[in-house]
This record gives C-alpha cells, sequence and structure tokens, in this order.
C-alpha cells in the first residue's frame, strides 16, 4: 500500500509566489488523494461479499462478522456483477 510522507519539500521559498504556491499544493492534494485512495476499503456486514457490489472497487476487503471469513473483491466481471475471493 502507499504510504504518504510526513514532510513535503516546497524548497527555497526566498522568491515562492502565489501562482508557485497553489501549484505545490495542487500537488500535494494530488499525492495524498493517489495515497489514500489506494487503500481498499473494508466492510465488516453479517454476510459474504454479494456479486452485486458493483459500486465497490477492486482491492476492497469484506469481512463477514457472523462467520469471520475474510473476502477480497477481485474483479468486476461485468456492470451487475463482481467476483469475491475469499482470503481466510
Amino acid at each position: 500500500m502507499a504510504k504518504i510522507p510526513e514532510t513535503f519539500y516546497i524548497g527555497d521559498r526566498k522568491d515562492l509566489n502565489t501562482e508557485d504556491l497553489l501549484e505545490i499544493i495542487e500537488k500535494m492534494y494530488f499525492d495524498l488523494a493517489v495515497a489514500i485512495n489506494s487503500k481498499p476499503d473494508i466492510y465488516e456486514r453479517s454476510t459474504d461479499g454479494q456479486t452485486s457490489d458493483t459500486v465497490l472497487a477492486n482491492g476492497d476487503i469484506n469481512i463477514n462478522t457472523s462467520t469471520g471469513k475474510v473476502e477480497m473483491l477481485t474483479s468486476h466481471l461485468t456492470t451487475t456483477a463482481v467476483t469475491w475471493t475469499q482470503l481466510s
């Protein structure tokens, strides 16, 4: 999974103008969004992953709270069906 850096190097601030600062903030936001969005969402529910979970992303994890079964969404077969793969 992606790691978000704890620091962001801006460089020489002496001649930093507003436009440059906005470009730096845009890059920082982009890097942060990519790192956050690359992490899987985890769903805890009393059922297994459903083939109709088409709004979820590949890599998302479903934990069945009744059985302890863990699955990962591995494929969008069609616009109306997905495949879950059991991890444990």
